[in-house]
């Protein structure tokens, strides 16, 4: 007995010392913020950024406008229709389009100014010759600065500002090559040169825009010389080759292509040919080897514009992913933004050729080129 009460006595103290060495529970650390009431007070939206509201306000402008202008030479047919139809939609805000040159365009444009009568409201060509031309005769408004969708330039593949006062918008990328009926031009015969479109064979066989225009004619006329690929005596020569000159809308010249009327075309980007590849003619764009005309397609808001802030709901419109997507989608085109699928036709088409691309400085020179009538010296006045 004596024995079991030690045996007792020192379990107890065991027990004891046990509870002494186990550390206490944490106390729950203490709420940060108050529970929710019965009654939350409302919460207030922020208000929107200065910028914001004055473009809600023009956005309700030009609904109240109801209605642009167009002057194009990309908006054409279908492609226009799906255009117009989509912004609309979106705006409800109908588009009228006058398809034609750039060249043509750009005159009716000017003659209308000085009449100060009814005129565009936007003037959109596939490069930027002739919507450079106006913008130097100060005939387009600075709108880069209005326009939300270029806040974030990062989501661009290039600065969508092309002209240094910010008129000149660029809303797709194409590039220009060589066009060829493949019905007509085998793979061995493709020209792979300028030189090579000097050869006796080709005769009355191409065709080009007018190069007494702007606008289509821009990328084989002026950006070559620009950057010393060839010189005026190669233009010399192109004169004794028979060249059909093309006056008319650029997706026409594309369009007598692929029906065999001739074997090739200079001049047109990939622009142009998508929609025309995409119905099945039998069309290919072949670079060549001194380089290929990196287009920047240019739209601008046209000064003196009866429906100023419609055109510039459009062009943030065209800008935008929705809109990148609905031309691109229906041109077979190369997208300006980073975002939207690149939909070019697999026949427009080149591996990695060499660009020259269109710069300010060029559209510069070309003008002045222009006006000094130097094409006009070597293939006479039409």
């Amino acid at each position: 007995m004596r024995n079991l009460g030690t045996i007792v006595s020192l379990l107890a103290l065991v027990l004891v010392l046990a509870t002494a060495c186990t550390p206490k529970a944490a106390a729950p650390p203490a709420p940060t913020s108050a529970p929710p009431s019965a009654s939350p007070a409302p919460v207030t939206a922020p208000k929107p950024p200065p910028q914001d509201d004055a473009w809600a306000k023009t956005v309700a402008a030009a609904k109240g406008e109801g209605s642009i202008t167009i002057y194009s030479t990309s908006f054409v047919s279908d492609v226009g229709q799906r255009v117009a139809a989509a912004f609309k939609n979106e705006y409800g805000i109908r588009m009228d389009i006058l398809a034609g040159n750039g060249a043509t365009l750009l005159q009716k444009i000017l003659v209308e100014q000085k009449m100060k009568g009814e005129v565009a409201d936007l003037f959109q060509i596939g490069g930027a010759g002739s919507t450079s031309d106006l913008i130097m005769r100060g005939g387009a408004e600075r709108i880069a600065a209005d326009l939300p969708v270029l806040r974030d330039k990062s989501v661009f593949k290039v600065d969508p500002v092309y002209s240094p006062g910010g008129e000149s918008i660029v809303w797709v990328l194409s590039y220009t090559g060589v066009d060829i009926n493949t019905n007509l031009v085998k793979p061995g015969e493709e020209p792979k040169s300028y030189k090579d479109l000097l050869d006796p064979k080709w005769k009355g066989k191409l065709m080009t825009s007018d190069p007494l225009t702007t606008g289509g004619s821009t990328p084989f006329y002026y950006v070559p010389r620009f950057y010393k690929v060839v010189d005026l005596d190669y233009f010399r020569q192109v004169a004794k080759q028979d060249v059909k000159f093309w006056g008319g809308n650029p997706r026409e010249m594309a369009m007598m292509v692929g029906r065999g009327e001739f074997h090739m075309a200079i001049g047109n980007s990939t622009d142009t040919l998508g929609p025309i590849m995409g119905a099945g003619a039998p069309l290919k764009t072949v670079p060549l080897t001194e380089g290929i005309t990196g287009q920047l397609g240019n739209i601008v808001v046209v000064k003196g514009a009866p429906h100023p802030n419609a055109a510039r709901v459009f062009v943030n419109w065209l800008l935008s992913p929705q809109g990148q997507r609905v031309y691109t989608e229906v041109a077979n085109s190369t997208p300006v933004r980073k975002d939207v699928p690149d939909l070019v036709h697999q026949n427009a088409r080149m591996d990695n050729p060499k660009v020259l691309p269109r710069t300010w400085e060029l559209e510069q020179w070309a003008v002045q080129d222009q006006a000094a009538k130097t094409m006009e010296q070597i293939f006479g006045k039409k």
